[in-house]
């Protein structure tokens, strides 16, 4: 089980770390977020500058962690995703973590569009859509790599059992 959990765990590790910065580039160069973010004059004021080298030092290990987090959250329903197939399953496993971990999470899109005043409504959309992409790319992503590296149905089924 652990060995299982392992390979998992490193595959929505890597797809978290990558896709976050898939996202994070699209946002900031196609998007607009770079309006938002230091040096900007429109930046606000709690964000830091994400060209800032020690936040390249930091966002990978926080990233890990993250991706560490969802696949604790989703191990025990691995079985079921694959069942559904990459693009069902894997849809489904970005929506999770799209509607839960952002969108309705503590601190998520939610409570930042209440809690916060004066906060812009083209950063909270250009974030919507970041990690929209990020979801979509991430969860078939996950899912394919499971089959491919044989976290395979039948290992899954066994295991569960």
């Amino acid at each position: 089980m652990f060995k299982s959990f392992l390979k998992f765990a490193l595959i929505v590790i890597v797809a978290q770390v990558v896709t976050y910065i898939i996202g994070g580039v699209i946002a900031q160069f196609v998007l607009g977020a770079n309006e938002f973010y230091p040096p900007s004059p429109n930046a606000i004021s709690y964000l830091r500058d994400p060209h800032e080298i020690n936040m390249g030092l930091e966002i990978i290990p926080a990233q890990a962690l993250r991706g560490l987090l969802f696949a604790l959250v989703l191990f025990p329903f691995r079985k079921q995703l694959v069942e559904m197939g990459t693009w069902a399953g894997g849809l489904l496993f970005g929506a999770i973590i799209f509607v839960i971990g952002y969108v309705a999470g503590s601190g998520g899109m939610i409570e930042s569009l209440v809690y916060f005043s004066n906060y812009p409504i083209k950063f909270a959309m250009i974030t919507f859509i970041e990690i929209l992409i990020q979801a979509v790319l991430m969860g078939p992503w996950v899912v394919a790599w499971i089959k491919r590296y044989r976290v395979s149905y039948k290992t899954l089924v066994e295991r569960a059992a």
